[in-house]
């Protein structure tokens, strides 16, 4: 298994992460939103697709559109067919079921419901954690970074708590953004430390269930691939692994295959995916906003620039190239996707929410960032110097990020910008 191995101390950080994002969730944010932040937005669909998979045991919203209301007059019929499907993929809604009949269960006041479904996606942060610091520690095992367990632990909190996460895993709980972040952490994790097709198929199907987008990952194997091909040739049994874990991860997308097949509540796709999605008339200057705009990559989330630096120096050694050139082929194929968007700017949302996915890439670059200043040629004093600035520079940057989410919560920040 992809988490052997990781440690007491590693796993009491993940459930210490996990534990206050819930309570959080419970104690602060909903007293303050009035229990409704966790489905803001979208996420209402999401959170009403949670209650027909819970209550009604179906993926048809009619019942509870008609209960609820339709508050973005997204729940359409165009096809006519009495059908009105999810508009987003159904495994944030999946993870909202045992907090809705917990709720139910319990018989506490409504108020308190959305909180209770969204548990699981606050919750995340911790997996989100656990999940870089198993990828690491994979890299470390592999040879591609030599790293203490300590260091270890250290950038893959930073990734998570310095990077878009912790908004949505306590303010925003009911996107997927959390969830997203956590089943891809794991995907890589699994896929680094060699585990068996069928984990990673799985583990690439329940990434594909939070978020189609998702496939894009199937990059980082490929161009690790091609390093390792062009170096040393590939077995055959290497080919049958890829089409066993391309096999199973056909599980992600069953979902939407069958809405849009066997219920064509919408002839565009349950998702809205269609050509009038795209607006490829600016791309270059939609790049711009996705990476320095109001909600940029960059310009939101500086410790992505960090990463970026680190997966840039780990295409200079052999051994780290596939995986570095990997994760910079889905970051960038990320953002050459949100660019292409109608909305590059993420909308109403903290940093670049769609790019939540890629924290483990962030996690990873930091890594290979420690580790190149680690190998760096200097006296033991020195190098104990760039260590302590390396670790207070990841600390500023966590607590810049955690004060901006605090401060967004408060609506002392513009997010639509």
């Amino acid at each position: 298994m992809a988490a052997a191995g990781l440690g007491r101390r590693t796993w009491l950080i993940a459930g210490v992460l996990a534990v206050a994002a819930l309570a959080y969730t419970f104690a602060v944010e909903a007293p303050r939103h009035r229990g409704r932040s966790a489905i803001a937005g979208d996420a209402y669909y999401i959170y009403l697709a949670g209650r027909s998979l819970a209550f009604d045991g179906d993926i048809d919203l009619s019942n509870q559109l008609r209960g609820f209301g339709d508050r973005w007059k997204l729940g359409q019929d165009p096809a006519q067919d009495g059908w009105r499907l999810p508009v987003r993929e159904l495994g944030p809604s999946l993870l909202m079921v045992p907090g809705l009949r917990v709720h139910r269960a319990l018989d506490v006041h409504p108020f308190w419901d959305p909180c209770f479904a969204a548990a699981l996606a606050a919750m995340s942060i911790g997996l989100t954690f656990a999940g870089c610091a198993a990828s690491v520690q994979a890299l470390q095992r592999r040879g591609l970074v030599a790293l203490s367990a300590g260091r270890r632990d250290l950038v893959a909190l930073a990734a998570t708590l310095g990077f878009v996460v912790p908004y949505y895993a306590l303010v925003s709980t009911g996107y997927a953004h959390a969830p997203d972040a956590a089943a891809v952490a794991w995907l890589t994790a699994f896929a680094l430390r060699g585990a068996g097709p069928l984990a990673v198929g799985l583990g690439l199907a329940a990434a594909l269930l939070m978020r189609l987008q998702n496939a894009l990952w199937l990059l980082l194997p490929a161009a690790w691939w091609v390093v390792e091909h062009r170096r040393a040739g590939t077995s055959p049994s290497r080919y049958r692994d890829a089409v066993a874990v391309l096999a199973v991860s056909v599980l992600g997308v069953l979902p939407q295959l069958y809405m849009n097949v066997a219920h064509p509540g919408s002839q565009r796709g349950a998702i809205r995916w269609d050509l009038d999605f795209f607006d490829l008339q600016h791309l270059g200057r939609d790049l711009g906003v996705v990476l320095f705009g109001g909600h940029g990559l960059l310009s939101w989330t500086p410790i992505a620039a960090v990463a970026l630096v680190g997966l840039v120096l780990g295409l200079t050694r052999s051994a780290s190239r596939g995986v570095a050139l990997g994760a910079l082929a889905v970051i960038g194929a990320l953002t050459l996707l949100f660019a292409c968007a109608r909305d590059p700017g993420g909308g109403f949302a903290f940093g670049a929410r769609r790019h939540a996915g890629c924290t483990v890439f962030v996690a990873i670059g930091l890594a290979m960032l420690s580790d190149w200043l680690a190998r760096r040629p200097a006296g033991t004093r020195a190098q104990r110097f760039v260590s302590v600035g390396f670790a207070a520079l990841l600390v500023g940057l966590v607590a810049y990020n955690l004060g901006l989410v605090e401060a967004a919560a408060r609506g002392l920040v513009t997010l639509d910008r």
